[in-house]
């Protein structure tokens, strides 16, 4: 009697157990809605394999298992996607991972799933494979080459990042993005030709690749991140489709918009010490001539009204530069960095400087501040300490200027403006 009685007592809390975990209240039809900067319930699919420990022994997708033999190589098997994973379940074993093998049948590889297997000398992926994963490849530090198989569409965001050795990409026909720092700090990246199809290419998708020599556009392209190429040192030339609705380049290998009006792009291999902004621009893009230590000087139409932030960020031998008359604002740390500036000239329209504008520029020795300038941001002229600045018209409780927008050292000379 005492075992029925623990029996029933046993199965009466299971079950109150149980309709505890199956009444869950739905969304009510006058909760208010979230936004992205409050805490939001997590989807099951989002987590419920990303630790290795929820997962059975051999288990990385719902039809898939994972083996790993003792000569190093990882092997994905079975039907379907994987799983996406925060830490995926060989990563204990990382280190002797030496070969990664998906087979046949495999359609998609998850987030993260291979990232730091920094041994892993090579990958074979499936021609079933239609997706791969947020920094599913990222600090596989011995990759030397990749084929995408025909049928993936994006290449994610930091899917390559830090593949130092990595020379070579096939990209298919099938591939319609590169998302942000897809190829970041890809040093080695020589062979990665953008394929006919291509739509949009991420922020510093292609950043500090230094070792890519040429890039073309080709016609679909419509949309090309802030600082794709940024710090790409061999980089010679771009080249545009003639059918590409939205971008074109001079016969220097100089990237426009369209129209010419906006700058986007300066090829930091560029032959020349100089360059002449081409007339019709009406805008320098964010980064445009960032890193181009071959440049020593830069002359810029008055028809430029505005100039991005970072636009000339350590151009390590740029000693000139002549801005446009019209120009109202210096942006966030435009020259910061430029070591070899020596002395620029600030239109009379300028009524802003921001924050680290030309901060590390050390060989800056004299600069006037125009009377219409009304802010200057947070070490606008930080680390410059042999520079004197000319105030024109201002004193120092003037609001809006911070007590730190200039370097302790550096001398600063209050003047009467000129009725």
């Amino acid at each position: 009697m005492r075992k029925i009685l623990l029996t029933a007592g046993l199965c009466a809390l299971l079950l109150f157990a149980a309709a505890g975990c199956l009444h869950q209240e739905g969304p009510q039809p006058n909760a208010p809605e979230t936004t992205g900067a409050e805490t939001q319930p997590v989807l099951e699919s989002q987590t419920a394999h990303t630790a290795a420990h929820e997962l059975g022994e051999d288990e990385c997708g719902e039809a898939l298992t994972w083996t790993l033999s003792s000569g190093g190589t990882l092997t994905i098997s079975g039907e379907g996607d994987m799983y996406d994973f925060q830490t995926a379940p060989w990563n204990p074993d990382r280190l002797n991972i030496y070969r990664i093998e998906v087979k046949s049948g495999v359609t998609g590889v998850g987030d993260n799933a291979f990232a730091f297997c920094e041994k892993a000398y090579s990958v074979q992926l499936p021609d079933t494979l239609e997706r791969i994963g947020k920094g599913a490849f990222s600090g596989c530090a011995k990759l030397s080459s990749v084929r995408i198989p025909d049928g993936v569409q994006t290449v994610p965001e930091r899917c390559f990042e830090s593949c130092s050795a990595l020379w070579s990409v096939t990209l298919p026909g099938s591939v319609l993005e590169i998302g942000d720092r897809a190829f970041n700090l890809c040093d080695h990246l020589s062979d990665a030709k953008l394929p006919d199809g291509l739509e949009k290419i991420g922020d510093e998708a292609f950043a500090f690749c230094e070792r890519i020599y040429s890039c073309k556009i080709p016609a679909t392209m419509t949309h090309l991140g802030k600082n794709a190429f940024v710090r790409c040192s061999r980089l010679s030339r771009f080249t545009v489709s003639d059918d590409n609705p939205s971008f074109a380049a001079d016969n220097r290998g100089v990237l426009y918009s369209k129209k010419m009006t906006i700058l986007l792009a300066f090829p930091y291999a560029y032959g020349d010490s100089y360059y002449t902004v081409a007339d019709s621009v009406r805008e320098i893009g964010e980064g445009a001539f960032a890193y181009c230590d071959g440049l020593r000087s830069v002359t810029i139409p008055d028809t430029v009204e505005t100039i991005g932030a970072r636009a000339f960020y350590n151009c390590n031998n740029l000693e000139k530069v002549t801005l446009p008359q019209e120009l109202t604002v210096i942006a966030r740390e435009m020259f910061a960095n430029s070591e070899s500036l020596k002395n620029i000239t600030l239109p009379e329209t300028l009524t802003e400087i921001r924050s680290g504008a030309f901060e590390g520029c050390k060989g800056l020795e004299e600069i006037t501040i125009p009377k219409n300038v009304a802010v200057i941001e947070r070490d606008a002229f930080g680390n410059c300490a042999q520079l004197t600045v000319h105030v024109i018209g201002k004193s120092i409780a003037v609001d809006g200027w911070n007590v730190y927008w200039v370097d302790e050292n550096a001398t600063v000379v209050w003047e009467e403006a000129e009725e």
